[in-house]
C-alpha cells in the first residue's frame, strides 16, 4: 500500500510539473498579432506612390510600414512612424493636414532625417504641433537616387483616445494584439518594435507587416494594381528578412 502511495505521489508531481511547464510555454511564447481592419476607407490619390526600386541594393526600395491603399488610424497626437531602408542615406520628411477630401496643407518645414539600414522609427518631433483628434494627415518620406527621386506617402486619421480600454496589460504581445484588434496600426507596430532588436521587426512586428500586406490588397478600380502588388511583395520580403 505504501508503494502505491509513493507511486501516486511521484506521478502527481510529474503531472504538476508538466502542467506548469506547458503554462509557462504558453505565457512566454509571443502571441500572434492580427491586424485585419474592417474599416478600410480608401486613401486619396495623394497616397499612391510608385513601385520603383530606387536606390535599393537589396531589391527592396524605401517602403513605409503603414497602410497606403486605405487610411490608417492612431489614437496618438504624436504617433511613431516606421519605414524600411536598404541604405543609410537621409530621408526628407514632410507632414500634411487634409483641409478637404482632395486638398492638403504642409505643416512646418521639411525635415532631413538620418536613417539606418533596416527598420527606422520616427516619433513625430516636437517641432510639429500636436495632431488634432478627428483630422486626417499624410506623412511623406523621400530620397534622391542617381536618376530619380523616390517619394512615399501614407494617410492616417487621429481618433479619440477615450475610446480605448484603460486596463493595464501585462505584456507587449497583449498590447500589440489589443491595438491590432482596434485597427490602430501605428500603436500596434510601435509596441511590437519594443520587443525587437535594433533595426529589426522581431516576430511580433513581422506578423503585423504580413497582416498589413494582406490588408493592402486593392479594392478600387482606379488604383494602380501593378504598383500595389509590387508593394505587397516588398512588405512580405521585409517581414521575412527583418525578424
Amino acid at each position: 500500500m505504501r508503494h502505491q502511495h509513493l507511486a501516486f505521489w511521484r506521478n502527481s508531481r510529474r503531472l504538476a510539473s508538466l502542467v506548469v511547464g506547458v503554462f509557462l510555454l504558453m505565457t512566454t511564447f509571443p502571441a500572434s498579432a492580427q491586424f485585419t481592419p474592417r474599416d478600410r476607407k480608401p486613401a486619396s490619390g495623394n497616397s499612391r506612390g510608385g513601385g520603383s526600386r530606387g536606390c535599393s541594393s537589396s531589391g527592396i526600395p524605401l517602403t513605409q510600414l503603414a497602410p497606403v491603399t486605405f487610411i490608417g488610424k492612431t489614437a496618438s497626437t504624436r504617433p511613431t512612424l516606421v519605414w524600411y531602408m536598404s541604405s543609410s542615406q537621409d530621408v526628407r520628411f514632410r507632414l500634411f493636414e487634409f483641409e478637404s477630401a482632395n486638398s492638403v496643407k504642409q505643416i512646418s518645414k521639411v525635415q532631413e532625417i538620418p536613417t539606418i539600414i533596416g527598420i527606422n522609427q520616427l516619433k513625430l518631433p516636437s517641432i510639429y504641433p500636436a495632431l488634432t483628434v478627428g483630422k486626417t494627415y499624410l506623412w511623406q518620406i523621400a530620397i534622391d537616387c542617381k536618376n530619380d527621386t523616390i517619394i512615399n506617402h501614407a494617410e492616417f486619421t487621429v481618433i479619440k483616445p477615450e475610446s480605448l480600454s484603460q486596463k493595464r496589460f501585462t505584456s507587449i504581445p497583449e498590447r500589440v494584439n489589443y491595438y491590432a484588434e482596434k485597427e490602430l496600426w501605428y500603436e500596434a507596430l510601435s509596441e511590437a518594435l519594443k520587443a525587437a532588436d535594433h533595426a529589426k521587426l522581431g516576430q511580433l512586428g513581422a506578423n503585423l507587416v504580413k497582416d498589413l500586406a494582406q490588408s493592402e490588397i486593392p479594392t478600387g478600380s482606379d488604383i494602380d494594381i501593378k504598383n500595389i502588388q509590387q508593394r505587397i511583395q516588398y512588405l512580405q520580403k521585409i517581414a521575412n528578412q527583418s525578424i
